[in-house]
């Protein structure tokens, strides 16, 4: 029973390190590429259309608030806005100059056919008062951007499973030479379920994919995953390509290989928060039946994984109330 239970222990743990080291990757790539900022934009081209949204991104206020999400770049790209700054912005862009047109004449203005026939909408559920107009334009602002967290969550998973199998291929990472490895090796599950109480022990808690992240912050994170996952797991395991064992020798020993690396890239898009907190009950068992260690209770509950936008009271973003 302990041996089993070592061996589930080992393999979550080694599970969570490389959880950890591909989401550092994904914090990078999301970074580099300044995604947060993409996905905002390309969210409000959905809202207003791409010339009314030129109009937008050029407001002088607007481009204030931008902030740099793409390291040595010309063109940077807000990663968050306010409910209250979109519909002020818009209102602005949405006036002629020296123009004392209503709402209902402005909005006839618009060459967009269905940003027109939205506010036209909105004003006719406002019953012609613009206080109510205003707040049903934010109510638009954050029911599109509660969904784009949506978007931008399940197009974080897709790249935590694709980077994760790539890594996976590269670090010869296989789930099932794992197991095999901990089945048959008594004083390498030991190991691993003493380097887990460790980690547990002085980590009280991991977080999940940080889109906000700067690109050296980013960097930072990264080095430190690979550190960790290197001498804590791939070391004591040998994974890796060193060992020419670690070669298939046949097409039937490649495919059980590439399953094992696409059993680790699903394992990652579960997220390390998941991967922990499994660990934490897993090494509480292990204690309660009499195998040692001590984990503290495992009452401390993981942080979201959600690769979103985190959102906060005033401030509303794409994984979250508003755009980011």
């Amino acid at each position: 029973m302990l041996a089993v239970l070592s061996i589930i222990i080992g393999i979550v743990f080694v599970l969570l390190l490389f959880s950890m080291l591909t989401s550092a990757v994904v914090e990078v790539y999301h970074a580099f590429f300044a995604s947060r900022g993409k996905h905002l934009r390309e969210t409000m081209e959905i809202m207003l259309g791409k010339d009314m949204c030129d109009k937008f991104y050029a407001h002088s206020y607007f481009r204030q608030l931008s902030s740099a999400t793409k390291p040595k770049s010309s063109k940077k790209l807000p990663i968050w806005m306010e409910k209250g700054t979109f519909s002020s912005v818009l209102a602005d862009i949405l006036t002629p100059p020296n123009s004392n047109l209503s709402i209902p004449e402005r909005i006839a203005l618009i060459e967009n056919e269905d940003l027109r026939k939205v506010l036209d909408f909105l004003w006719r559920q406002s019953n012609n008062r613009v206080d109510v107009f205003q707040q049903k334009v934010e109510s638009w602002f954050d029911d599109v951007m509660a969904r784009a967290k949506d978007w931008f969550g399940d197009a974080t998973k897709w790249r935590l499973f694709m980077i994760g199998v790539v890594l996976a291929g590269i670090l010869n990472a296989d789930t099932i030479q794992i197991y095999k490895s901990l089945s048959v090796n008594a004083a390498l599950r030991d190991e691993l379920v003493k380097n887990a109480e460790t980690f547990v022990q002085s980590n009280p808690t991991v977080t999940g994919i940080d889109t906000s992240k700067t690109f050296e912050q980013a960097k930072q994170s990264l080095t430190i995953s690979k550190d960790l996952y290197v001498q804590t797991v791939q070391s004591p395991l040998g994974l890796g390509w060193t060992d020419q064992g670690a070669i298939p020798a046949d097409w039937w020993a490649w495919l059980i290989k590439i399953i094992g690396w696409v059993l680790t890239g699903v394992a990652v898009t579960l997220g390390a928060p998941f991967w922990y907190d499994m660990l934490r009950k897993l090494l509480s068992l292990k204690g309660s039946t009499g195998g040692g260690g001590n984990t503290g209770g495992g009452n401390n509950k993981p942080a979201d994984d959600t690769p979103a936008f985190e959102m906060k009271a005033a401030k509303t973003d794409p994984t979250n109330q508003a755009a980011g």
